[in-house]
C-alpha cells in the first residue's frame, strides 16, 4: 500500500512540473512576440533616402539647379564665374546624379530677402527648380539686428520657403549669412543666422551654416585689388566676399548637405 501512495506522489510531482514548464514557456513565447514583431516592423521599414538618393532617382535627364540669393550667389569673388560655389555645386550635382544640370536661379548684388527674394518668387518658381539654394540675408544685416529688421527678415524668409514647397518639388536648402572673419556686421550677422536656422528647423530645411567656413579663417576672403574679369562690372576682390577658397568650401558643404538622409 505504501508503494503505491509512494508512486502515486511520484506522479503527481511530475505532472505538476510538467505544467509549470508549459506555463513558462507560454510567458516566454508571449513576451518574446512583441520583440519578433518590432524587429519584423524594423526590418520592413526602408531607410528613407538622402537629398542626393531622392534626386538621382528623378525621372529625368536633367535637373534645373536655381541659386536664389544676392552677391555671393552672383558669384563675388571667385577667380572667374566658372569656379564660383553655384557653378562648381552644379556640376559636382550633374556627376554624383549622372544627369545633366542646369544652373538657372535669380541673383543680384546688394539685394535682400525682401526685395528681391519674395517679390522674384514667381519667376523662380517658373523656371520648375530640382534643387534651390536660398542665400539672403548678408545685406538684410548690414542695417543691423534691430527687432524691426529680424521680424521682416524672418517673415520673407518663411514666405519664401513655405512658396517653394508649396509650388515646386524642389530640394531647398538654406544658407547662412556671409562675412569676413572679424567683420564690421558680425554681430547682426549671428542674429540674423539665428533665424535661418529656426526657419529651417520649422519647416524641415536644412541649413548649411556659412560662419563654419568664415568664423576664425582669414584666408577665405581678399586679397583686395585684384579685378577678375569676370566681374569688372563690380569692381576689384575685396575683403569681404569669399574668395575662390570660400566658394570651394561652399560648394563642398552643399554637397554634403545633399548627402544627409532627408527628414521630409
Amino acid at each position: 500500500m505504501k508503494k503505491i501512495w509512494l508512486g502515486l506522489g511520484v506522479l503527481l510531482l511530475l505532472l505538476a512540473a510538467g505544467c509549470g514548464v508549459s506555463r513558462q514557456a507560454a510567458k516566454s513565447s508571449r513576451s518574446s512576440a512583441p520583440v519578433r514583431s518590432r524587429q519584423a516592423s524594423a526590418a520592413s521599414t526602408p531607410p528613407r533616402p538622402t537629398r542626393l538618393a531622392r534626386l538621382k532617382a528623378k525621372n529625368k535627364a536633367q535637373l534645373v539647379y536655381a541659386p536664389f540669393g544676392d552677391s555671393l550667389s552672383v558669384g563675388l569673388f571667385a577667380d572667374k564665374k566658372a569656379s564660383r560655389f553655384t557653378s562648381l555645386f552644379a556640376r559636382q550635382l550633374a556627376r554624383l546624379t549622372g544627369k545633366t544640370v542646369t544652373e538657372a536661379g535669380i541673383a543680384e548684388v546688394g539685394k535682400t530677402a525682401t526685395n528681391l527674394g519674395v517679390p522674384a518668387l514667381p519667376q523662380l518658381v517658373a523656371q520648375h527648380p530640382d534643387v534651390v539654394t536660398i542665400e539672403f540675408g548678408t545685406n538684410d544685416a548690414v542695417g543691423g539686428a534691430t527687432p524691426t529688421a529680424l521680424a521682416a527678415y524672418q517673415q520673407a524668409l518663411t514666405t519664401i520657403v513655405t512658396t517653394l514647397q508649396k509650388e515646386t518639388s524642389a530640394q531647398l536648402i538654406l544658407m547662412t549669412t556671409w562675412s569676413p572673419n572679424q567683420g564690421p556686421y558680425v554681430n547682426a550677422d549671428l542674429k540674423f543666422d539665428a533665424v535661418v536656422k529656426a526657419v529651417g528647423q520649422t519647416y524641415q530645411v536644412p541649413v548649411v551654416d556659412l560662419a563654419t567656413i568664415w568664423q576664425g579663417h582669414d584666408d577665405v576672403t581678399g586679397p583686395a585689388g585684384t579685378v577678375i574679369p569676370d566681374f569688372t562690372a563690380n569692381g576689384p576682390r575685396d575683403t569681404f566676399h569669399p574668395n575662390q577658397r570660400g566658394h570651394d568650401q561652399i560648394a563642398a558643404q552643399l554637397i554634403k548637405t545633399l548627402e544627409v538622409i532627408n527628414s521630409r
